[in-house]
């Protein structure tokens, strides 16, 4: 088991109790404290001394700088001892079926790499509700919050598609031959860029490996209601336009940067088209959804046309 932290020691703890309530207890917990502004040891002092008392190894590795998402996971996964590695948000809960249910997965289908379901928890609703526009069924899958419906759906392009990174598992062998995650991936210094494990798992399929979706495995992902907003959305589609512009270059989406370029503007054409549609039939879920994709592939389409100019100007 691996979790990455960064400044959310509240949370981990909740995540911490969440696994010694598992029907299979986990053969040990890798935290991986990003530079925390407090170290997560002093935190969870108590919880590590439960563990070390039912038996479970907890090993915890602070970073002397913030290095992000991508690259702790990659750390966790390589000393991680276990077959199987699961990896587990630092806001999400486990449900107790859910290192038996990855195990019985991973034995029956004979995959690589499982995916579990992500469904939300929203936090600090007592006087408040969830915006009018929000529907978690249309919009969830754009801000981590449900990742089932794609799978449920048959939607998914790959199998990639559905895997979530607040909840799934590898075989260690997968992570050797594809080399970990990439590190400059995933949430960092503030940044939401992500894909980190998308483009893991699309580049262990290149190599044939293979993707199941174990339905019981679930975890429930802590979402404050705060974050349900509309600046979230437009903060997400941002980072996630100049994810795919560092997937492009790399020749992760297209053959070309240009080829990905004019798949962009293609995408751009269709956002515009179909937003007004959804606007005059008052869909606003939908509609939000056009507007996020809008600033995804505007986003996307402005970055790498200035590196198809200035390559140097890619991590700027």
């Amino acid at each position: 088991m691996v979790l990455v932290t960064h400044n959310r020691s509240r949370f981990l703890r909740l995540a911490l109790r969440s696994l010694m309530l598992q029907t299979v207890l986990p053969r040990e917990i890798i935290i991986i404290d990003d530079a925390s502004r407090t170290p997560v040891a002093r935190d969870i002092v108590d919880i590590a001394k439960e563990y070390r008392s039912l038996g479970v190894t907890i090993r915890i590795l602070r970073t002397k700088r913030e290095i992000g998402l991508g690259a702790a996971r990659s750390i966790g996964a390589r000393i991680a001892l276990g077959r199987y590695i699961v990896f587990l948000d630092d806001d999400a809960i486990a449900s107790k079926q859910l290192i038996e249910s990855y195990i019985e997965t991973f034995k029956s289908s004979r995959c690589d790499i499982v995916a579990g379901p992500c469904y939300p928890r929203y936090l600090g609703l007592s006087c408040q509700r969830l915006p009018l526009w929000w529907d978690e069924v249309v919009l969830g899958g754009l801000i981590a919050v449900r990742n089932d419906i794609v799978y449920l759906s048959g939607e998914a392009k790959s199998p990639a598609d559905y895997v979530f990174g607040c909840n799934f598992a590898i075989s260690k062998y997968v992570l050797k031959k594809v080399k970990g995650f990439k590190p400059w991936l995933g949430r960092i210094k503030g940044t939401l860029l992500s894909g980190e494990e998308w483009d893991f798992v699309t580049r262990a399929l290149n190599k044939g490996f293979r993707v199941c979706f174990a339905k019981k495995a679930i975890v429930f992902h802590l979402i404050p209601y705060t974050k349900i907003s509309i600046e979230r959305i437009r903060r997400m589609g941002i980072g996630m336009g100049k994810t795919r512009c560092l997937l492009a270059y790399e020749h992760c989406l297209d053959k070309s940067l240009s080829f990905y370029l004019l798949r962009c503007a293609t995408a751009l054409y269709k956002d515009l088209i179909e937003m007004p549609i959804h606007l005059l039939l008052n869909d606003r879920p939908k509609f939000i959804r056009d507007l996020y994709n809008l600033i995804v592939h505007s986003t996307s389409f402005l970055m790498c046309k200035r590196v198809l100019k200035d390559r140097a100007q890619l991590f700027q």
